[in-house]
């Protein structure tokens, strides 16, 4: 009686020890899992935000409104004197932050844009 009540507790001491190996495996595979889901989610969000920030490059005649522009400069040094009565310019930088809906996320962009324009009725005079 007293073996078969041995052998009775080392089976129950194995299967306790077995369930708890299993339920640590499991808890580490959904914990992995969710940090996966949210790597992904992380990344789909900074190419969404990278995305809106390119359409506001490409857009910024139309879509994006002067007050998401900010003037750094008149005109850069790279253009001369001579021709600040021909060419106006403007270095501008355009910058976009998104913040997910759940307040999870967060992604900036910013982008440095040289706007030119060519003075009308200002003709050179080459001599």
């Amino acid at each position: 009686m007293r073996q078969s009540g041995m052998a009775l507790i080392s089976a129950l001491i194995f299967l306790l020890v077995m369930l708890l190996i299993v339920s640590t495996n499991l808890v580490i595979s959904q914990m992995s899992t969710k940090s996966a889901q949210a790597a992904q989610r992380q990344l789909r969000f900074e190419h969404q935000a990278l995305a809106f920030h390119l359409r506001a490059v490409t857009d910024t005649t139309s879509a994006v409104s002067e007050a998401d522009l900010t003037l750094v400069s008149r005109c850069p040094a790279s253009y001369a004197v001579w021709s600040e009565s021909l060419v106006q310019c403007d270095l501008l930088t355009l910058a976009t932050n998104l913040l997910s809906d759940d307040h999870k996320f967060a992604a900036g962009y910013s982008s440095m844009l040289l706007r030119q324009q060519v003075v009308d009725g200002e003709v050179l005079d080459a001599e």
